[in-house]
């Protein structure tokens, strides 16, 4: 395996740092810290430094597990940490001090702690720290909003197994048999075995599931319980598949039983609205406005929608862009930038309404932003239980 980020892409990046005056930025991945960009920019799954060395243009690795880092890391460099008295943090800084001259700045993303931040300044007495998530975080999760080819091939892989799984949930709960499925655990059980059976790596994140006595929770806790999946009313799954380092993300809404007018209103509203967002991507140039679409439609009905309408997926479940209204309150108006749709684009696309009476109904579907417009890659559809 290789890196994620393309030449062109990774071109761009120090081209960027040497105008911001940068000679080294510094990502660091941990289990107290991760950072996903440290996988993005590298191929290395977890738990090491890196250096980007903008002067060299070249990028320096010191991972934990050496040997971890010659099956997956693409880089200039690699450190083995076992040459260095003491492990991976005198390794790390002394790297660092080999690669800077005597007053270097030093660039780092949020997600470096302050102790190393320190460790730095004893380190290297010169250097000047430029701590600017604004821009340095923003400029790494700005490059990792569009997928390449390659990337979105192997996220294809994580979806086509996520589309078996939803034909196969759709088969067993119809089934309405114990032996198969009958309680929230059981779903969740089923899916993420199911689908290292077909191949994956594993779940993109924590399984949720809920049956109507819960689904009116947007992110219910604990994930999965011993509820019967059966009970009258809106019930839901929401699960990812990992199979080649990238995840999927689906939500599978159930109707159990017979629907009573409520239910059936928003079902219909958000059938209505997760269409018209996917079809409006073909006329907006700013993700908001294809997140306000969907609002306004729900509003129309008098519900509310107390999340946005999707997120970017990839490396992480959680990744750029947010599709999301646009702020009217200053605080946050401060910060906002508007996104323009780009071609490369992966998202999810996932109106909900959350109604303790008869439970939560959210309909999600990952799409690629194509040059000939969107492509829905999943096929998460309203499902309907007889009792």
């Amino acid at each position: 395996m290789a890196r994620f980020v393309t030449t062109e892409k990774l071109n761009e990046l120090f081209d960027w740092l040497e105008n911001l005056g940068l000679d080294v930025l510094y990502i660091r991945d941990s289990e107290d810290h991760r950072d996903v960009n440290l996988k993005y920019l590298t191929g290395h799954p977890e738990d090491a430094s890196l250096f980007i060395d903008v002067q060299n243009r070249q990028t320096v690795l010191i991972p934990w597990d050496y040997q971890l880092s010659n099956n997956y890391s693409e880089v200039d460099q690699v450190i083995n940490i076992m040459e260095y008295d003491g492990g991976l943090i005198p390794a790390t800084f002394e790297t660092l001090k080999s690669i800077v001259n005597s007053n270097p700045k030093i660039g780092v993303p949020k997600s470096i702690p302050y102790f190393y931040v320190r460790t730095i300044i004893d380190q290297i007495p010169n250097a000047e720290i430029i701590y600017n998530p604004q821009e340095i975080d923003t400029k790494l999760d700005q490059l990792r909003s569009t997928k390449s080819p390659h990337e979105i091939s192997l996220l294809k892989k994580s979806v086509s197994i996520s589309n078996q799984l939803v034909e196969e949930m759709e088969e067993l709960m119809n089934r309405h048999s114990p032996n198969n499925i009958e309680t929230e655990v059981d779903l969740a059980i089923f899916v993420e075995n199911r689908m290292r059976e077909l191949g994956a790596f594993g779940t993109g994140f924590e399984t949720l599931v809920a049956s109507s006595k819960r689904s009116w929770q947007i992110h219910t806790y604990p994930r999965a319980d011993q509820l019967s999946m059966y009970r009258p009313g809106l019930a839901l799954i929401d699960f990812g598949v990992n199979a080649e380092g990238l995840t999927s993300d689906v939500t599978l809404p159930f109707i159990i039983g017979k629907m009573n007018n409520k239910m059936k209103v928003i079902v219909e509203t958000v059938e209505h609205a997760h269409n018209e967002a996917i079809d409006n991507l073909r006329e907006v140039n700013f993700l908001h406005e294809v997140a306000e679409v969907a609002m306004r439609i729900i509003e129309s009905k008098k519900f509310k929608m107390p999340h946005g309408l999707g997120h970017g997926i990839g490396l992480t479940v959680h990744d750029s862009p947010d599709l999301r209204k646009k702020p009217t309150h200053e605080i946050l108006l401060k910060n906002w930038t508007d996104t323009r749709l780009e071609e490369g684009m992966v998202f999810t696309i996932e109106p909900g309404i959350y109604e303790k009476d008869v439970g939560g109904f959210r309909l999600e579907n990952d799409v690629i932003i194509t040059s000939k417009g969107p492509q829905v890659i999943t096929n998460s559809h309203p499902i309907f239980i007889d009792l």
